[in-house]
This record gives C-alpha cells, sequence and structure tokens, in this order.
C-alpha cells in the first residue's frame, strides 16, 4: 500500500508545477461540484408535511377556516404551503387574480431551486477545457525537456506525459460527473416544480366548486 501511495506521490511530482496546478484546480471544481450537488439535493428533498399539506388546506377551506389554512401554511413552510398560501390569501377577489399570484409564487420558488444549477453546468463545461490546457502544457513539457536534455528516453518525458494523459483523464471524468449532477438536479427541479403547480390547480378547483 505504501509503494503505491509513493508511486502516485512521484508520479505527481513529475508532473511539474503547470501539471500540479492544473490537477488542483480540477480537483477543487470537483470538490465545489460534489458541494453543490449535496446541498441541492437536500434542498430539493420533499418533506414529509407536503405530503397531507393539500388534504388539509383544502377540509379547512370547505369549512370555511381560511385563517386555519394559512397558518397550516405558515407553519409547514416549505415551497408548496408558501405557493398555496399566495393562493389563500387572494380569496375573495376573482380566480385569475388568485391563478396569477400563485403563478408568480411558483417562480420565485422555481428561481430558488434553480441556484447552483449553472454552478454544475459550468463545472461540466470547464473540467474538459481544464483537461485539454493539461493536454497543452503536457506536450509543452516534452518538447521543452528533450530540446533542453536531448535526452528521447521515456524517464526523461515521463513528467509530460503524465501531465498529458491525467490532466486529460481527470477533466474528462470530472466533466461527465458533473453533467450528471447538473442532469439530477435538473430532473429534481422540474418535478418539484410540477408539484407546485399541481397543488395550485387543486386549490383553484377546490374555491372554484361550488359549496366549498
Amino acid at each position: 500500500m505504501s509503494g503505491q501511495e509513493q508511486n502516485l506521490f512521484d508520479i505527481f511530482l513529475k508532473m511539474g508545477p503547470m501539471g500540479q496546478f492544473v490537477s488542483g484546480l480540477i480537483f477543487l471544481l470537483g470538490g465545489v461540484a460534489i458541494y453543490v450537488f449535496v446541498e441541492r439535493l437536500s434542498a430539493l428533498k420533499v418533506r414529509k408535511e407536503d405530503y397531507n399539506l393539500l388534504d388539509k388546506v383544502n377540509e379547512s377551506i370547505s369549512l370555511g377556516n381560511l385563517t386555519g389554512a394559512k397558518d397550516l401554511c405558515l407553519r409547514t413552510n416549505s415551497p408548496l404551503s408558501r405557493v398555496i398560501y399566495k393562493g389563500i390569501t387572494r380569496i375573495g377577489l376573482p380566480l385569475k387574480d388568485v391563478e396569477l399570484s400563485m403563478e408568480k409564487a411558483i417562480d420565485l420558488e422555481a428561481f430558488q431551486m434553480e441556484k447552483g444549477e449553472e454552478t454544475l453546468s459550468l463545472v461540466s463545461k470547464l473540467a474538459p477545457m481544464l483537461g485539454f490546457i493539461g493536454t497543452i502544457a503536457g506536450v509543452i513539457q516534452i518538447f521543452y525537456t528533450i530540446n533542453t536534455t536531448g535526452d528521447y528516453n521515456i524517464e526523461s518525458i515521463s513528467g509530460g506525459l503524465y501531465v498529458k494523459m491525467i490532466t486529460s483523464a481527470l477533466g474528462l471524468t470530472l466533466g461527465i460527473l458533473a453533467y450528471y449532477f447538473y442532469f439530477i438536479i435538473s430532473k429534481k427541479i422540474k418535478g418539484n416544480v410540477y408539484e407546485l403547480e399541481k397543488g395550485a390547480a387543486q386549490l383553484i378547483e377546490t374555491i372554484s366548486t361550488p359549496g366549498k
């Protein structure tokens, strides 16, 4: 195990300052991508209270207890509850106004959900570009070594080869991983927005049905 670690350390040293710098940037971007992905997954997780929120709100509205419905939304304090609360506060106005207020609330919640999505997209594009820069740096290092030493053996040019191959592999791997993270988060956001729109539609149906 110690031999393997020593070999990896030796390889890192042979990469030279430029290769180490590019590799460090790629690892830094990887840390950012993982942090954003985990944070967004946690933030976009549907809360247990949301599963029964609409049923309880509709029941309160059917009983004419608008204050109770508002209090329930305020206590829950989730994206869905905030959208529903906006609609409840507009009950008594034309349905179009109620719908418009909830649409604006959904747009605001969607904007909040999309935070970090652009970061993942940016990392997925930057990482392969950094890998390509590392490839160019590796080739330059190889030719510089040959030019200064006149030596063509594998030992003398191995540093440049390591830079070329390792940075390319790291950049492509992170690019694919970050794009996968972006895809998962984007899909989750769309699902959450759909649930908000469905909840708003159910509230409209409740308050527009005679006798409710």
